[in-house]
């Protein structure tokens, strides 16, 4: 990830101070008459910088009174903006702090805990955000972090498989967690989550579907194939059909036997049982439209 504005800054800075007080060293002892080792030169350039004036030494020829006015102006410069971009880090920080961002505890509730925000974490990340509902990121990568703290997000750092960093995300009155991190790491969050709260839903995407068994028995609760999932809406964008939001099997919408509206929006189901489960509980299958919805984007 390329460095920020504010790093490039002070990472210029940094240089302009190491590179002037060499310069003023060999400059002036080149350049000054009175000066006669390089402990005097380097003497010199630093009372210069800092504008001391102590009177033991100061530029007698037009070639050195030029470096100092150099040196002067690019060393100043330099300092001001190193502190400058201490200031702003330590700013930042206690920014931070006050918002409860990256590690107090969030006090929302009815939640949505998105686990890594990766390519797929980071498409329900942005429908989660349109949709307008109430949600916190975990992630461990500080240069993330970073990123959804800058840009105003709600969001935990550190390890999601580590119960500590659930309880911060206030997984306890949470209504869904998502998990979106290799297979591993998503069947140990899925196991420290249901500890804490056994009635948490659980949303987790699968890699390799040897590993999907292994994530229902410990307590997943709907396990999304991306590739499997695109490849499914692929074939009924083909065929021109869509698929039924319950089972998720294929319907054609000019013959399908059951539909419902909800939000504006119509779903098509293939059978009875389908409609009737989609009817108690509606938002829940649009949600899962929605995760889903993440691995058809390119």
């Amino acid at each position: 990830m390329k460095l920020r504005r504010r790093q490039k800054w002070f990472l210029a800075s940094l240089i302009l101070i190491g590179t002037v007080p060499i310069i003023g060293t060999i400059g002036f002892l080149l350049l000054e008459p009175t000066v006669h080792t390089l402990w005097e030169a380097f003497y010199f350039t630093i009372v210069t910088i800092f504008t001391v004036g102590y009177g033991d030494l100061y530029p007698t020829t037009m070639a050195s009174q030029a470096l100092a006015v150099f040196v002067v102006v690019l060393g100043f410069t330099a300092l001001i903006t190193s502190l400058q971009s201490i200031f702003n880090h330590v700013i930042s920080m206690d920014l931070r702090e006050e918002l409860g961002l990256p590690s107090r505890r969030v006090r929302m509730k009815n939640h949505i805990i998105l686990c890594g925000y990766g390519n797929v974490g980071q498409r329900i990340f942005e429908q989660l955000k349109e949709k307008g509902d109430k949600f916190v990121v975990v992630d461990k990568d500080p240069a993330r972090v970073a990123y959804l703290v800058d840009n105003g997000t709600q969001v935990i750092s550190g390890d999601a498989t580590d119960p500590d960093t659930l309880q911060r995300a206030n997984i306890d009155e949470a209504r869904a967690i998502v998990l979106t991190m290799h297979d591993p790491t998503n069947i140990m969050v899925v196991i420290a989550a249901k500890r804490i709260n056994p009635h948490i839903y659980i949303v987790s995407e699968v890699e390799d579907m040897r590993n999907l068994e292994v994530l229902r028995k410990v307590g997943a609760d709907e396990i999304v194939h991306c590739f499997e999932m695109g490849a499914r809406v692929m074939v009924s964008k083909a065929r021109r059909t869509t698929l039924d939001p319950v089972c998720g099997a294929e319907v054609i919408p000019a013959t399908a036997k059951f539909s419902w509206e909800y939000e504006g929006k119509k779903y098509y189901f293939d059978s009875k049982e389908c409609l009737e489960a989609f009817e108690k509980s509606p938002a829940r299958f649009v949600e899962m439209v929605g995760l889903t919805d993440t691995c058809k984007i390119p």
